[in-house]
């Protein structure tokens, strides 16, 4: 790993120097999670992250001998992913925390828009129904069930940058209460026993959390940390009494939600009747409907209460469309192309969660251990926070170019490293065959000016060529 940190001047915006920025090293002993013996967390860590960033697994890498990383057994990187003892959470919280410390420091934030929390579920599909806690799953994107997890993450929006603060995985029981698996499959899944005091304990109870419960505790742990925000965003899944109520518990009433609403049956008390959204359009949208031509929609507005809440209901109709689409939200002072413009925020954390699996591998480690799986979702979401520290403060266009441009430079590294090994390698049969050593060849190099010359004609040669590369 050193050789690689003492190679950071080679690589254009080099990924490690983003890395140490971070100071992983000091939140690690903070947190008590460095590691008493072998190999440190903190070489692991970021050992895994770059690995992430080749597109490969702990095994590929020892195959391809990733520049040099891989000098100590591979064990060592399973035995880091499945650690029981390691608080992943809070090493997440903290990268996040670091990162707006970093940005102060840099200038750089946003305070334009609204800060937000972002809350949005995907689905991680496994292959091996021997993962522990694994269950089929109903993605709502191919519209069919899969084995895996539902991830449910908690991104944060500060103006400009959209990072993932935390996360949860979730299994489905399904209409049978056997999680879409046979006996057979549930008793040949991994298993093993957890120790209450220990991180991992809590993650594996929340499988069968609520994920409005576990959504609701990750922004309280969010705000705790200092990461303010002034509306919680999702879509129509999570618009329910129960959980308004508790968002508007955080900060003591500091945080708004603001969501898709379900076009349902349920009723809302609005101007002295009980209503569901139905009647209320066939009873306001020819008197109250108006024109939005910023976005070439339709509208009206109500104010009601869903239970005791007390809301604003946003009825939009969007272009040519003839279905009325609701937005609700407990901000009673929200206008139309405020509340228009926030939404659109939400769709950030779309994009988070496709880049992540796009780029960074999210979901594709198959390991058997819970633990395993929960490692592997916070190596992705800390690579992802280390990409977005970059891009920001070089102003790299997209998430993707960065990446594309990283892993090349990686890449270029491994070339160039295994290039001059392979000079230093010709040098010492050359000083062998001449009978002298590969320093004397060496100094009678330096010393002979038409021997260096040439000397000088190769190197440039191989600069031009990693150039090229």
């Amino acid at each position: 790993m050193y050789k690689l940190l003492n190679e950071k001047e080679r690589v254009n915006h080099d990924i490690l120097s983003t890395f140490g920025r971070f100071g992983l090293s000091q939140a690690l002993r903070r947190l008590g999670l460095e590691k008493q013996q072998g190999v440190s967390a903190l070489q692991l860590i970021i050992s895994l992250c770059l690995f992430r960033f080749n597109g490969e697994s702990v095994f590929g890498m020892y195959r391809k001998d990733f520049h040099a990383l891989v000098e100590t057994g591979k064990n060592c990187y399973y035995r880091m992913l499945n650690r029981e003892t390691m608080d992943w959470r809070c090493l997440l919280l903290r990268m996040c925390v670091r990162f707006f410390a970093i940005l102060r420091k840099e200038h750089a934030e946003e305070t334009e828009q609204p800060r937000c929390y972002i809350i949005d579920d995907t689905t991680l599909e496994k292959a091996g129904v021997s993962i522990d806690g694994v269950s089929r799953v109903f993605d709502h994107v191919r519209h069919k069930c899969v084995l895996g997890f539902k991830e449910l993450i908690l991104a944060y929006f500060d103006g400009r940058t959209t990072i993932p603060v935390d996360f949860s995985l979730h299994r489905e029981k399904g209409k049978e209460s056997n999680y879409g698996l046979s006996g057979d499959e549930r008793e040949g899944q991994f298993s093993k026993k957890r120790d209450e005091k220990n991180p991992d304990h809590a993650r594996h109870k929340e499988l069968d959390m609520k994920k409005t419960d576990c959504a609701v505790a990750m922004m309280q742990r969010a705000w705790k940390a200092g990461l303010r925000a002034a509306y919680a965003l999702c879509d129509s899944w999570f618009t329910c009494e129960e959980f308004i109520h508790a968002v508007r518990a955080i900060g003591d009433g500091s945080v708004h939600f603001l969501g898709m609403g379900k076009m349902d049956n349920r009723r809302y008390y609005v101007r002295g009747f009980h209503q569901n959204v139905y009647e209320m359009i066939s009873r306001y949208e020819r008197t109250e409907a108006k024109k939005m031509p910023k976005y070439n929609s339709r509208y009206f507005i109500v104010n009601g209460f869903m239970g005791k809440e007390i809301v604003r209901i946003f009825f939009i109709k969007y272009g040519h469309n003839q279905n009325w689409n609701i937005i609700v939200t407990t901000d009673l002072t929200m206008g139309i192309t405020k509340c228009f413009e926030t939404y659109q925020i939400r769709w950030s954390i779309e994009v988070l969660a496709k880049e992540s699996k796009q780029y960074l591998g999210l979901g594709r480690y198959q390991g058997r251990d819970f633990d395993g799986q929960i490692a592997d979702c916070t190596l992705c979401h800390m690579t992802y926070i280390v990409l977005a520290l970059d891009k920001r403060l070089n102003d790299y266009e997209t998430m993707g170019a960065l990446f594309e441009e990283q892993r090349a430079d990686l890449m270029a590294l491994t070339l160039w490293q295994r290039l001059l090994a392979v000079i230093k390698r010709l040098l010492d049969v050359l000083a062998d065959m001449l009978g002298v050593t590969y320093e004397e060849l060496s100094a009678n190099i330096v010393c002979n000016e038409k021997m260096l010359d040439k000397y000088i004609v190769m190197a440039e040669a191989l600069e031009e060529y990693e150039e090229a590369a």
